[in-house]
């Protein structure tokens, strides 16, 4: 693996209607896998719980639910917001498959985002809103390759939500982005899982750290796996390297991408995601105004 460690830093900021209720979680399963831990005893460790306290505390004010319609219907996944430059302040990352097909030469529409979205508030939060979409970007890796290695995807958003009259990061914050670190991280990850035992109305996080690496694909490096209980609707979530609610650290490290169905059903035990390398900060840098080097 590169030595190099990239990572780019943010400015803490101050702190139409999605589709229906019902909509379905993605769930994203891959071939089987016969990888073995590298880290460790499997399935990997975590602590994953109902998130309990203020949404809006940063930097968990960046998370949110994104609804979304493909042709079969109306779906969720979560997202985070991010940025690298002043000049770019509404932009949200997640996975590619929350995006567009696997493989599929195509986009999903209409996308919705709501930071701090729960339940026990009717949804959407009354203090922070929604923002629409203005426009998606996925990797050429899964537009026409369908890889998992790069099942990651940016949407750029309107500059006005429904209740606050601002940009995204103006309103809920912004998280920064880290490349070329070495595979064996402890992390954070935030979501909206929607499939049992959740119920996608309440958010939910995870404290966790590396266990596997699987076998490259034919776009890039081989994805990461980690312990987690959080199930389909997770899709998207940001695992954040150096969480802090008090200033440094929250970069973005990978994403919540898939599990394994077999010869082990890793359900509510285990997650995998990309390997950010060079080139993911290369595909970050593009939406995000970045102008340092990857």
């Amino acid at each position: 693996l590169p030595t190099l460690k990239g990572v780019a830093d943010v400015l803490v900021q101050p702190s139409a209607t999605p589709p229906s209720v019902g909509s379905k979680s993605k769930r994203a399963t891959a071939a089987p896998s016969t990888i073995v831990p590298a880290d460790g005893s499997y399935p990997g460790p975590h602590a994953t719980y109902e998130y309990g306290p203020k949404y809006r505390t940063f930097p968990v004010s960046t998370v949110g639910k994104l609804f979304f319609t493909e042709p079969s219907g109306n779906y969720v996944c979560s997202a985070t917001v991010t940025y690298g430059d002043q000049s770019v302040k509404n932009m949200i990352w997640t996975a590619g498959h929350c995006v567009g097909a696997q493989g599929g030469s195509s986009y999903y529409t209409n996308f919705y985002f709501c930071p701090s979205y729960d339940s026990s508030q009717g949804g959407p939060n009354p203090a922070v809103g929604c923002w629409s979409w203005s426009s998606a970007q996925l990797t050429g890796g899964w537009y026409f390759n369908g890889c998992w290695s790069k099942d990651y995807a940016y949407i750029k958003l309107a500059s006005t939500g429904t209740v606050i009259n601002a940009n995204v990061v103006d309103a809920v914050g912004g998280l920064g982005f880290a490349w070329n670190y070495g595979r064996d991280q402890h992390w954070h990850h935030y979501g909206y899982p929607s499939q049992s035992p959740w119920t996608g109305g309440k958010l939910v996080g995870t404290t966790t750290e590396h266990r596997y690496d699987d076998s490259s694909d034919s776009c890039g490096a081989g994805t990461n796996a980690w312990g987690s209980g959080q199930t389909p609707g997770s899709s998207g979530s940001s695992l954040l390297l150096n969480f802090s609610y008090t200033g440094g650290g929250n970069y973005i490290n990978s994403n919540v991408s898939f599990y394994y169905t077999s010869p082990t059903n890793e359900y509510g035990v285990m997650l995998h995601g990309p390997y950010y390398d060079s080139a993911a900060c290369t595909f970050w840098k593009g939406g995000s105004g970045y102008t340092g080097s990857c």
